[in-house]
């Protein structure tokens, strides 16, 4: 895997209480990131300055991309928007699957066993499950030990069903024998805690019946809102043949290309091509489609992706993603963000939500203020 990009910053100005004051909370965020490689440059002179398109000064650049332009932001904010730089991508080494035994679970954890491919990875196969609340138990005064038996032999076909075979390249040769695990507790509560130790949570967006449509996405929301590691959601009537075309939705972050480099680990792309996608949603607005240019810093540092950069205007952000992700055929929507709180929005607006049910796009979903 490629290591991760240095991280180089730039401050524009001419010395004024602004341009101190924007140095000086860049240089306290840095000291609060020990761990970050970073360089740090001024430019103080006027034609220096106008070398640069930036509108105002002071103006910061991450990576020569304008991150802030005539604002002092706070060094909260600067630690927060310099965090992800701090994550060097790793070979994924741990894959958790949580089931619930239906077919749309099934798909998922044939997702993971492609995902772990040919790397030495760990993938472990969760049930979580309470027994006065589970609807596959029909009999609530059951023992304990007797429903736990049923489980452990609902989960021993499972696999035995679902596994895919050694058979040469392209198959789960290098992966070994699955771990397995059941858990007493509520679904969502009990893989959020699992996620810790994991790289990567791979999971259904529906399951068994209508009624469990609506409890398993639930579920699903619950994990990819609140998980410690990366959640990748797998809508039921996919199939996995790769990560080629992806759509990463783009909210202009400065960090933008940080989250990116997450995604093309956990998707395990070599050649891709990459569509970064912005949405200005506005009611009764119609779907149209705009190029725009690329910021070339992002090319440089991560060579041999093709990229495209479009902005979509429309009526709401779903319609716009979905929509642009399956007219260009995409493997992979990816949402990252630096803020829980603008993912919780998304959740609360059941836009992510309704994505997860209604597109048959697989959703990766990062965030990084754990």
């Amino acid at each position: 895997m490629s290591e991760f990009m240095h991280l180089h910053l730039k401050i524009l100005g001419i010395g004024c209480r602004k341009s101190r004051a924007l140095k000086a909370n860049v240089k306290q965020a840095l000291a609060r990131l020990p761990g970050l490689e970073a360089d740090l440059d001024e430019v103080t002179s006027v034609n220096g300055i106008l070398e640069y398109q930036i509108t105002a000064a002071p103006a910061l650049l991450i990576n020569g991309v304008p991150a802030y332009e005539d604002e002092v932001p706070g060094v909260e904010e600067l630690v927060r928007v310099l965090s992800p730089f701090l994550h060097k991508p790793l070979p994924m080494k741990k894959i958790l699957v949580p089931i619930d035994f239906s077919d749309v679970a099934a798909n998922a954890y044939r997702f993971a066993q492609k995902l772990a491919g040919e790397e030495v990875t760990e993938v472990k196969v969760i049930h979580a499950y309470h027994p006065s609340f589970d609807y596959s138990n029909p009999y609530l005064d059951m023992p304990a030990a007797e429903f736990e038996s049923v489980k452990r032999e609902l989960m021993k076909n499972f696999l035995e069903e679902h596994t895919v075979a050694e058979s040469g390249r392209g198959a789960v040769a290098a992966m070994a024998k699955p771990k397995t695990e059941l858990c007493i507790g509520f679904a969502g509560e009990e893989v959020v805690r699992l996620s810790k130790e994991v790289d990567l949570v791979v999971m259904g967006t529906t399951g068994q019946g209508n009624l469990m449509e609506q409890v398993f996405g639930s579920v699903s929301t619950h994990v990819a809102r609140n998980a410690h590691c990366p959640v990748l959601l797998i809508p039921g009537s996919c199939r996995c043949q790769g990560f080629r075309e992806i759509v990463f939705a783009s909210n202009y972050n400065a960090a933008d290309e940080a989250i990116l480099q997450q995604v093309m680990e956990m998707a395990g792309a070599g050649h891709a091509n990459v569509h970064f996608v912005h949405v200005e949603a506005e009611a009764g607005k119609p779907y149209s489609v705009a190029k725009v240019e690329f910021e070339q810093a992002v090319r440089e540092n991560m060579p041999g992706i093709g990229y495209t950069s479009v902005e979509i205007k429309c009526s709401d952000i779903e319609e716009g993603v979905v929509k642009y992700a399956e007219d260009i055929g995409a493997d992979l929507i990816a949402m990252g963000t630096l803020r829980r709180g603008f993912l919780e929005n998304l959740f609360h607006r059941s836009i992510t939500k309704r994505m997860a049910f209604h597109t048959r796009v697989p959703l990766l979903v990062l965030h990084y203020d754990n």
